[in-house]
């Protein structure tokens, strides 16, 4: 988005046949989408790239898409090497208890920290900055008075600015077994998702929406508030 608002041509190639549905849902993965449509950019979903080669990029298919500057987005890897043979327990991250003990009085915060956040019931390694300041007050926290510790609890948060959508995100999306628009519309991206997992409030997308609205329905995750109590006025059933 940013290159394309610098005049810049675009090719984005998306192994996925709908970008971020694993995260967002494939409903609101396609209007995602959609927005780089309608701004000039040549998405390719369901692509494999084979290697960056001289001009660009080579695709599994030895298609050859022509590039001058070449922008790898693959995620990152834990650097926890310097961790080995120390006893701790390794994975994706340094593995932590709910309160983010790797150890006795061993303790691990921010992007190489994978914890049990109790609040969803289950493991996770957050790469984000407001992540790894809250997390480490909350060792310190921990550190510091060992016979008053409280779990690491919070409600995980991001945002991207995208042309003119700007984007919201609170909970956990990742894993939802139901997504629900309870206002505004996708078509006219103006909308507000809430996610699902089992029977709880897990998550909430916004795309153009006030602060208002997304403050309530983070609380609703921060509570876990059942679906069926939050949502289910609000969705008919089998929507």
């Amino acid at each position: 988005a940013v290159a394309r608002g610098l005049g810049t041509e675009v090719t984005l190639l998306e192994p996925a046949p709908v970008p971020l549905a694993p995260a967002v849902g494939e409903r609101v993965g396609r209007v995602l989408a959609q927005a780089h449509h309608d701004h000039g950019v040549d998405l390719r979903t369901g692509v494999m790239v084979a290697e960056v080669a001289d001009g660009g990029v080579r695709l599994a298919d030895g298609t050859l898409v022509e590039a001058d500057e070449v922008l790898v987005a693959i995620g990152s890897v834990p650097n926890t090497g310097w961790l080995e043979g120390s006893g701790l327990t390794l994975g994706d991250g340094l593995e932590c208890d709910e309160y983010s003990a790797a150890a006795p009085d061993v303790y691990g915060a921010g992007d190489v920290a994978r914890w049990h956040n109790p609040l969803f019931g289950t493991a996770m390694r957050i790469e984000h900055r407001t992540n790894a300041t809250e997390q480490g007050m909350a060792v310190a926290r921990n550190l510091l008075r060992p016979d008053e510790r409280r779990p690491f609890a919070p409600v995980p948060y991001f945002w991207s600015d995208q042309y003119d959508l700007r984007i919201q995100a609170h909970g956990h999306l990742r894993g939802h077994e139901e997504v629900a628009i309870v206002e505004g519309a996708l078509e006219e991206r103006k909308f507000l998702a809430v996610y699902r997992r089992g029977d709880r409030v897990t998550g909430v997308l916004a795309v153009g929406m006030p602060p208002k609205a997304i403050r309530t329905w983070r609380q609703a995750v921060a509570r876990r508030a059942a679906w069926r109590d939050a949502v289910g006025e609000l969705v008919p059933e089998g929507a």
